[in-house]
């Protein structure tokens, strides 16, 4: 009779613990980002956040770029993907959202190496986010630093940086601008930077349950040094998992 009391307790006991520790447990999320422009093509990205008993989350990312210009064109080998971590922090009642990530990159995007290159180059980049429930605002800048130097290889900078400001119109529509740019900073075989695209433009987010948002934009390329179409889209539609 004693034992069968002793195990109870023990049962009742461990079940206790079990639910402590699983109200104790900290949340790991996961999400993909789906994205297509007119210039980069289609890329997704997955994100990955593990709540900390902090005053921030660690965050995860990969980008996995598959424009065949972003590695060896003729064969679409090589291509650049993006890796990295940062902290996410919430401010203001939840209100503003800070991702500052240190990223790297494989591949041969920011030289001109016959193959690919594990940790050419370094990605320090910043996302913010806002939303009152009237304002609604994203925007990221990422800059590409070469690592490997050699003296057979030729390596190049760059500079992203995107912002999209609207007005929360409904509860899941916002409506506002886009603004994009990307250009090379530095080349070692040639002076001054190149300016790929700068963009502005029109932008419609439409907001669903379970935090999946659409995001398309479209307008006028403002500058190119190098050709490219006087128009611009870019469509990205976030999908937590």
């Amino acid at each position: 009779m004693k034992k069968i009391i002793i195990t109870l307790c023990i049962l009742v006991l461990s079940t206790y613990v079990i639910e402590a520790q699983e109200k104790e447990k900290k949340k790991a999320t996961f999400a993909t980002q789906i994205l297509h422009n007119s210039v980069a093509g289609f890329y997704p990205i997955f994100f990955g956040n593990f709540e900390t008993n902090k005053s921030y989350d660690i965050t995860i990312y990969s980008i996995f770029w598959t424009n065949p210009s972003f590695g060896n064109l003729d064969s679409g080998s090589d291509l650049l993907l993006e890796t990295g971590v940062g902290l996410g922090f919430k401010m203001f009642n939840k209100k503003l959202y800070l991702n500052p990530s240190m990223g790297i990159s494989h591949g041969k995007f920011s030289s001109n190496s016959e193959g690919t290159k594990i940790a050419e180059g370094l990605v320090p980049n910043l996302f913010v986010a806002y939303n009152d429930g009237l304002f609604d605002f994203e925007g990221y800048i990422a800059y590409y630093k070469s690592l490997r130097e050699d003296d057979d290889i030729v390596t190049k900078d760059y500079l992203l940086n995107w912002a999209a400001p609207g007005i929360q119109v409904s509860d899941r529509i916002v409506l506002g601008a886009f603004y994009e740019s990307f250009g090379i900073t530095r080349q070692e075989d040639a002076s001054g930077s190149v300016k790929i695209y700068q963009w502005l433009g029109g932008s419609v987010k439409m907001k669903f349950d379970k935090g999946i948002s659409f995001r398309i934009s479209a307008g006028a390329t403002l500058t190119t040094d190098v050709g490219t179409s006087d128009e611009f889209y870019k469509v990205a539609a976030f999908i937590p998992l």
